[in-house]
């Protein structure tokens, strides 16, 4: 990733996919990562320790994914400064917990809004920078991941305008690759599970007060434990290098096996 220059979004929060991206893609020596959220508590410290600690240049921004103005702000910036964007990780978003009775059209919208919509932006403006050429970049080139979930998959991992807006984000994915086919920019998904971040904390600790709770999570996988944000950070390092140059339009799972089964059965696993 030499000279790469670009941008994740969802990086405030201290155990989670976004920070841990970060630094996983700054291993691979990009040039500069602007590490971006509606939230800068602890940008600061991030950008620091990874400029710090593998002398990448990276630039705390506070951005609103869902705006269209914060994100072309951040692509502009990133365009007037190096001249050049190359990857865009659209990693923001929220969860949403409520019943079907509990959902109200509101509810709907802004789930759709800050999970689908920034998806959607960042396709549209990140995908037009990246078409900008300049003597270190002769030729269009980039790639563009975003964060969906296995609940785009199917039924069971959260609740429906939540699934609902994963869903989008994937279908997204795949119909922005086409859009773009000729310009040698690639746009992927990556389908976490169930992975231990602070979103996922209060599910997580709910379900390890009851043991059969707690061992029946355990089953949700096949390698019987809870996935860790850097492993997912690690999936889009490398869908953002040129190691995946082929790659694109896919929606590849982070799952430990999750969805590579029907409800596991124990009374079943050896039939």
């Amino acid at each position: 990733m030499e000279n790469f220059v670009g941008i994740i979004t969802g990086c405030n929060s201290l155990t989670g996919i976004g920070r841990a991206t970060a630094y996983s893609i700054s291993k691979k020596n990009p040039k500069a990562i602007y590490v971006t959220d509606i939230k800068d508590s602890d940008l600061a410290t991030l950008a620091e320790e990874i400029t710090k600690t593998t002398g990448v240049e990276c630039i705390a921004k506070l951005v609103d994914a869902s705006s269209d103005e914060d994100v072309k702000g951040v692509i502009d910036d990133a365009i007037k400064k190096y001249d050049r964007l190359d990857f865009y990780f659209a990693n923001a978003g929220i969860g949403n917990a409520k019943s079907m009775a509990e959902q109200t059209k509101e509810v709907f919208l802004e789930t759709m809004t800050i999970n689908a919509w920034s998806v959607f932006a960042a396709v549209k403006y990140a995908s037009a920078a990246m078409e900008h050429t300049s003597s270190q970049k002769p030729k269009s080139a980039g790639s563009i991941v975003a964060t969906a979930s296995i609940a785009a998959a199917r039924s069971g991992a959260g609740s429906m305008s939540y699934a609902a807006s994963k869903a989008a984000i994937v279908n997204i994915c795949q119909t922005g690759a086409w859009r773009l086919h000729g310009k040698n920019i690639r746009v992927n998904a990556v389908c976490p599970g169930v992975i231990e971040t602070e979103m996922t904390k209060p599910l997580l600790e709910a379900v390890t007060e009851d043991p059969r709770k707690q061992r029946l999570a355990m089953l949700h996988s096949a390698l019987e434990r809870y996935g860790r944000p850097e492993e997912v950070g690690a999936m889009v390092a490398f869908l953002v290098s040129r190691d995946a140059s082929f790659i694109t339009g896919q929606a590849i799972a982070v799952d430990g096996g999750s969805t590579a089964a029907l409800p596991y059965l124990p009374c079943f696993a050896d039939s």
